[in-house]
């Protein structure tokens, strides 16, 4: 099974591409960041490349690792309120695999799971579905799977209620509740409530802090352990579907004997927008 994954992966990159070459609804004007929906219009295609540099840092003169890594995504809107994407990325070198580097390569998420240190990382399928949407606030659901194609790791989910908060003209919000649970031997799960807070400084820029509060129960612990994370991003909207986006990132800034940080840049196209 394992060794399907990647033509998996391929597969589904090549439905979502020919789903858009034959849509044919009439294009959408392109919103501000914050005034954006929760999820793709109809029909619109949208592509995620991005690049990463992580750093991991223990307390010792001579332990440390420094490395690269990108992440890969595409998305596609079913209809005003579905849309289903596709995740994987690779990482460049030991330092890169040892960091986790995809995770920094990540537009403005701040929460993944389920993946290992192989130079390819898993692939993950998610689908997002909003219940309600009205001119303050939306409600959706969002469901994750992901795919073992690395060594060592397992089959996992991800169940999610992500809310919208669209609170001023200038203002938006996104938090809600996510649950992963990657079933192994000893299972792992987690409570994770992110929160980011987007200001629209101009028509085409915004920017805003990033924070998750996460409760991890790791395998074989019997209790959960609380972390924090942080980071900022930065987004500029070069072109009517295309945005230039950039971030920074303390995946576990409570962490008394190692440092974890990282920085990624990142550009995302929609296609029938």
């Amino acid at each position: 099974m394992r060794a399907t994954a990647p033509s998996l992966v391929t597969a589904l990159f090549t439905a979502l591409a020919t789903l858009t070459t034959f849509a044919a609804a009439p294009a959408h004007a392109a919103e501000r960041w914050i005034d954006r929906p929760m999820t793709l219009h109809r029909y619109v295609f949208a592509g995620d490349v991005g690049l990463g540099v992580g750093h991991l840092g223990i307390d010792r003169p001579d332990v440390g690792f420094t490395g690269p890594g990108m992440n890969f995504e595409a998305a596609f809107g079913v209809t005003e309120k579905l849309e289903l994407g596709i995740r994987t990325g690779v990482r460049f070198g030991n330092d890169g695999r040892t960091v986790q580097a995809d995770y920094y390569a990540r537009p403005f998420s701040i929460d993944t799971y389920g993946t290992g240190t192989d130079t390819g990382v898993n692939p993950e399928l998610r689908g997002k579905y909003v219940v309600y949407s009205g001119s303050v606030a939306e409600i959706g659901l969002e469901g994750r799977m992901y795919l073992p194609a690395e060594h060592n790791t397992d089959f996992g989910i991800m169940l999610g209620v992500p809310l919208a908060f669209h609170v001023t003209d200038w203002l938006r919000i996104d938090t809600g509740l996510n649950i992963p649970i990657i079933f192994s031997n000893s299972t792992y799960s987690a409570f994770s409530i992110p929160g980011y807070f987007w200001f629209q400084a101009t028509e085409k820029l915004w920017a805003g802090p990033m924070v998750a509060l996460r409760f991890i129960n790791p395998p074989g612990d019997g209790g959960y352990d609380a972390h924090l994370a942080l980071g900022a991003g930065l987004g500029y909207q070069v072109a009517s579907a295309v945005d230039l986006k950039a971030w920074f990132l303390f995946p576990y800034i409570d962490q008394s004997d190692s440092h974890y940080f990282g920085t990624g840049l990142g550009v995302q196209f929609r296609l029938n927008e």
